[in-house]
């Protein structure tokens, strides 16, 4: 129908998303940017979102769009949208932190950290399951102008691709020849966690843990040096002391985050070893206190990344540095798409194509 669009919509919490013919946003901010939507990622986020687990610490005015890895092409700008930084026709990856612009977190350049920050398809504005979305400035896009690049292989860049990136910066300064990283969790984020330690990690050996054999395997196309499979390793710290000669590792990067994950990290940190968590799985951990200051653990979170940072991750993706391993499910197919993902049968990241 002209003038409408179809979009996978929240009605209901724990409900599947319902398809429907909504009206085609239109530009009504001198800085707003209108996406034809190339790709959008399935996140596990949208799940905690879609079940309602989030529903009090993100209040959502149901129905609502979820999809928040969005890559596509630009259709209409608003008036004041400069014509030399981008025009209809060009495609953009859409970056997620909408920050308020002027707070210490934004002018730092880490919009994610904004306290004021939206999200596309988790907060105010809607998302990319969707076959359009209204970016509210056109600050938050980043032209793709690389010969070949397709949106399905940028969508799960902004969020997937560019998690992982910014906790292994954080920790880079303690990787090199000698050391061990080790991955945990090689879904969406685990897959480029390992590039990305090998390409930042200086020499360091990279560790790939996972309870799934077709999870390893994807991990070792990836280029990890070892893969540790969870759900058959009897005991963990024994497995870890014999690839490593007892040195442990180094840095953990969490890409699950739950408790159990969290123990596990700290039983076989190396002293003086860092665990970044970036996976949003469980809601508590318990800290080993004497354990972590005997050893001068360090622990610490990482937030998505920041704009620059997606447009390094972005470079690297444009220059064939790191590789994408997606499925590709179209708009109608977002319900099988999501029961999949919930059952853990994606391997790599799971992009819907409008």
């Amino acid at each position: 129908m002209d003038g409408y669009i179809r979009s996978a919509r929240i009605h209901e919490y724990k409900k599947h998303l319902e398809l429907d013919n909504i009206s085609k946003p239109v530009i009504r901010g001198d800085e707003e940017v209108l996406v034809k939507v190339g790709a959008s990622g399935l996140c596990h986020s949208d799940l905690h979102l879609i079940s309602g687990e989030w529903k009090d610490i993100i209040p959502l005015n149901l129905p609502k769009t979820p999809g928040h890895e969005i890559a596509g092409w630009i259709e209409d700008v608003g008036k004041s949208v400069p014509e030399n930084i981008m025009k209809p026709g060009d495609l953009v990856a859409v970056f997620g932190g909408w920050g308020c612009g002027w707070c210490i977190h934004c002018k730092s350049g880490d919009e994610q950290l904004c306290a004021f920050a939206k999200w596309p398809g988790l907060s105010s504005f809607d998302g990319g399951f969707s076959e359009y979305v209204l970016v509210p400035s056109y600050r938050f896009l980043l032209n793709v102008r690389a010969s070949g690049t397709k949106p399905e292989n940028l969508a799960p860049l902004t969020d997937a691709g560019l998690t992982p990136y910014r906790a292994i910066k954080k920790v880079r300064n303690m990787l090199g020849p000698g050391k061990n990283i080790g991955i945990v969790g090689i879904g969406g984020l685990g897959s480029y966690a390992i590039q990305y330690a090998k390409i930042l990690g200086g020499g360091s050996k990279v560790f790939a843990m996972d309870r799934s054999d077709s999870k390893l395997e994807l991990a070792s196309k990836c280029g990890a040096d070892h893969l540790v499979n969870l759900h058959s390793t009897d005991n963990l710290v024994d497995r870890i002391k014999a690839e490593t000669g007892s040195k442990m590792l180094d840095v953990i990067i969490d890409c699950v985050g739950t408790d159990k994950t969290f123990y596990d990290s700290i039983s076989v940190l190396a002293k003086g070893g860092s665990v970044v968590i970036v996976g949003l799985f469980g809601t508590a951990a318990k800290i080993p206190i004497a354990m972590t200051v005997l050893n001068e653990f360090k622990i610490s979170g990482s937030l998505w990344g920041n704009y620059n940072e997606l447009r390094e991750v972005i470079e690297l993706l444009t220059e064939g540095r790191i590789m994408n391993n997606i499925t590709k499910f179209k708009l109608d197919d977002v319900n099988e798409a999501i029961e999949l993902l919930k059952e853990g049968q994606i391997i790599g990241r799971g992009v819907l194509i409008p």
